[in-house]
């Protein structure tokens, strides 16, 4: 984990630093002489600024500039620094404070090799290199003591115990970088308004060489950042499974932006709760519950701001607190797909404000490129669970047609059809065409509350009861109480079924039935008359107490007897008329000297027909019952 500008940290930067590299030889007075003309030149000492003249002052300055821009790294700038204003003005210690604009404090380099970010700090306006900072004008001062008490203090902290300072601020182009202070003996000879003036000089080169180091630093670590974006996006683009993926995410992530903790929180499109997360670095006895506030406080901030944010001081966040007490900072960042947030991205570290704006917009960058590869991955997956769970509708729906009569029986005296469409690929309706014993045949139309594999499990549930009480030889009013005091123990109170069941006699042409709240049956007679049988009791599965009779009906030569479940009659036109009872009624006796598989494609049609977007708006059952003559 990198640390922040108090042990480590690139406060120039915002990144961290290696210490490697190499240091520019000393540019010794004998050095600079050689670019002075003869009368000038002393055989040990360098002429002061004051006496030099404007030709020679260029050629000093500038060969100072390119020995500071020749350094490879801030810390040997800053060696060569300290080295060079010690040789020239002869003083006892030199101290560089860098500038970090984003926190408005200078931070204070250990004068050492090597030289460090230390966690010495001053805000502008606060003690001498705060107050030449903000007024971007030199200053010396005889007791510092006397005039800055907190400068002393860092001073002696960093091993310096002069009260005779000049100070000077590293100005380029009115952006402060930072600032330089000289100490010296107090009976040096040197710690005049003359050297201030050639301090003020050389500062401006040594904000040059800053300037020219940070531009450059800026540009490599750019560099480096895109090449490592391009290297991270090949690693997520390789993957379309999405849990791999945001595991890729957190791990290539660390490469970019140091974190203690991380999390994605990936958030549902309508409700905009979190439906999925990966997060690292909490503890196994976290809570869940703990995880996810962290990442709806995260939801929270960034949708509010619309942007990614730093969060410098966690106390005032304890949903991050809750979750891990070591978080100090953090950073979240909303993961976006065409404008709307699909997710939350978070990191957080054990350090007290330790991320930066440069650390935020390669945050942002970096969201905002794997926010693609998550979207892709969740098209994929969902196309993925599409086709899964096809199959298992297309399995669910074999298995029920395998519940549903293949072809109508041959009975004797009558002739009979069936049908199913279900609204959806399963259906909550049923029928079949039951053989009791020899001459008998049980009818029986069953509808289930609600559509899909809901109902169709409750139905094989029916279904099985049903057949189970059937082979008992019960009377049908006593099946029909078994069955209901079954499915009540093993459904919810929401869900019921409505049923028709009936036993016909062949011979006798006689129908015992029962209808346990189910739409009513309609007999037609060969008159064109008709009766609807609802003798029978309350829906099934509803109440554990409830009580059913039965009644018989005579079937005669002609007669036409038509079973259906409401999706044949509660279908609506453009106009939002109901087809209803009475025209199912109607078109049956009219067309009633047809055969029952005639009837039972006409009603189809028909009812098709008038519904408005020409589909089953409810599933769709009919079982037309012919008496021949």
């Amino acid at each position: 984990m990198a640390c922040s500008h108090k042990c480590g940290r690139d406060a120039l930067a915002g990144r961290p630093r290696s210490q490697g590299g190499f240091v520019v030889p000393k540019m010794s007075n004998q050095v600079l002489t050689q670019f002075m003309p003869d009368s000038l030149t002393k055989p040990t000492e360098i002429l002061r600024y004051r006496r030099i003249s404007k030709d020679v002052k260029t050629v000093v300055l500038a060969k100072i500039l390119q020995e500071l821009q020749s350094a490879p790294t801030l810390q040997t700038l800053l060696q060569n620094v300290y080295r060079m204003v010690r040789e020239e003005f002869n003083c006892i210690a030199v101290l560089v404070s860098i500038y970090d604009s984003y926190r408005e404090e200078l931070v204070y380099y250990s004068p050492g090799d090597p030289t460090e970010p230390t966690s010495y700090e001053l805000k502008l306006g606060r003690g001498l290199a705060g107050k030449v900072g903000a007024s971007q004008s030199p200053l010396r001062i005889d007791n510092l003591s006397d005039s800055f008490p907190e400068s002393v203090s860092i001073h002696q902290a960093l091993g310096v115990r002069s009260r005779h300072v000049m100070a000077s601020p590293l100005v380029r182009r009115g952006a402060l970088l930072g600032v330089i202070e000289v100490f010296f003996r107090e009976s040096s000879k040197k710690f005049t308004d003359a050297e201030l003036l050639f301090l003020t000089a050389l500062s401006y080169q040594i904000a040059v060489g800053l300037n020219f180091f940070r531009l450059s630093e800026q540009a490599e670590r750019l560099s480096l950042e895109e090449e490592k974006l391009a290297e991270v996006s090949r690693r997520i683009s390789a993957s379309l499974d999405l849990d791999e993926l945001l595991d890729v995410i957190i791990d290539a992530l660390r490469s970019l932006v140091p974190y203690d903790a991380a999390g994605i929180y990936l958030l549902d499109k309508k409700s905009q709760e979190i439906q999925r997360m990966v997060v690292y670095g909490y503890e196994i006895s976290v809570e869940q519950n703990e995880i996810l506030n962290v990442g709806r406080a995260a939801r929270e901030m960034v949708s509010q701001q619309g942007i990614a944010v730093i969060l410098h001081d966690l106390q005032q966040h304890p949903a991050f607190l809750n979750a891990r007490s070591a978080a100090r900072s953090a950073m979240a960042a909303p993961i976006l797909s065409n404008n709307r947030i699909i997710g939350v991205f978070t990191l957080e570290s054990d350090e007290q404000d330790v991320y930066t704006r440069s650390d935020l917009a390669l945050f942002e960058k970096f969201t905002q490129q794997v926010a693609l590869s998550i979207e892709k991955a969740q098209l994929y997956r969902a196309l993925l669970d599409k086709k899964r769970l096809e199959q298992e509708l297309s399995i669910a729906r074999e298995i029920q047609l395998s519940f549903l009569p293949a072809k109508p029986p041959q009975l004797n005296g009558f002739e009979v059809a069936g049908l199913n469409i279900p609204s959806r690929l399963v259906s909550g309706d049923y029928y079949d065409f039951i053989r009791i014993v020899d001459g008998q045949w049980g009818l029986v139309v069953g509808d289930v509350s609600g559509k899909g594999i809901p109902s169709s499990l409750i139905m094989a549930s029916f279904r099985a009861s049903l057949l189970a009480e059937i082979r008992n030889n019960y009377a049908i009013r006593t099946i029909m109480a078994k069955v209901n005091q079954l499915l009540w123990e093993s459904t919810d109170d929401h869900q019921f079924v409505t049923a028709f069941y009936g036993v016909l006699d062949e011979k006798r042409r006689i129908l015992t039935y029962c209808n346990a709240g189910h739409n009513p049956v309609i007999l037609i007679r060969a008159d064109g008359s008709a009766l609807r049988l609802e003798t029978g009791g309350l829906i099934l599965g509803a109440f554990s107490d409830s009580v059913y009779w039965e009644n018989f009906v005579q079937i005669l030569p002609d007669d036409l007897l038509l079973l259906y479940t409401d999706g044949v009659t509660e279908i609506y036109n453009h106009a939002e008329e109901e087809y209803g009872v009475d025209r199912l009624q109607t078109l049956a006796t009219v067309n009633r000297q047809r055969s029952a598989k005639e009837i039972t494609q006409l009603v189809k049609d028909e009812i098709l027909d008038f519904a408005a977007d020409k589909t089953p708006q409810d599933d769709f059952t009919l079982v037309v019952l012919k008496a021949l003559a």
